[in-house]
């Protein structure tokens, strides 16, 4: 039985772990097989945590994709994998759900509540002209994701966020 959980193992690492980039993936793998994923307190991991905001902006762009991508797989065979596996339920598909739209609509949230806090801390400001100062930051941050190279998109960032943080 090891041996074969042992070739599952490898053939899902070697086929299908490099294309999203993490464990969660794995997990997932190992869910639509009927496998159970537990928590082990007795084991023991090693990780190297993001020291700085470089880092920690490099792994987060990293795994917000990945992220989405393993919930909207597990979406998309929902049924499929409830059927397969015991473990999986609905409330848990259901959380799932739940956690993807809510991925989707925070950006835009957050957004709405710099814009209203700029119109209540400066009422003299005209409407669009606050959707001017929050969006023009945004727009510039989101052509550069496509244009700047990784360390320009990481530089922008940076200093997007020293300049909404002092502005708190």
């Amino acid at each position: 039985m090891h041996k074969l959980r042992l070739l599952i193992f490898s053939k899902l690492m070697v086929s299908c772990f490099p294309l999203k980039g993490e464990d969660r993936w794995l997990c997932t793998l190992l869910l639509k097989q009927r496998f159970r994923v537990e928590y082990c307190a007795a084991s023991d991991a090693l990780t190297f945590a993001p020291e700085g905001f470089y880092e920690f902006y490099k792994q987060r762009r990293r795994w917000a994709p990945s992220t989405m991508a393993n919930i909207l797989d597990l979406l998309m065979d929902g049924n499929t994998v409830r059927k397969n596996n015991q473990n999986i339920s609905r409330p848990y598909i259901f959380y799932h759900l739940c956690l993807f739209i809510s991925s989707i609509l925070t950006p835009g949230t957050i957004f709405l509540l710099i814009m209203g806090a700029i119109l209540t801390a400066f009422p003299a400001i005209e409407p669009w002209l606050a959707l001017l100062l929050n969006g023009l930051p945004v727009a510039i941050f989101i052509i550069s994701i496509f244009l700047a190279k990784e360390d320009t998109q990481v530089f922008t960032l940076f200093h997007y966020n020293r300049m909404f943080s002092c502005c708190v």
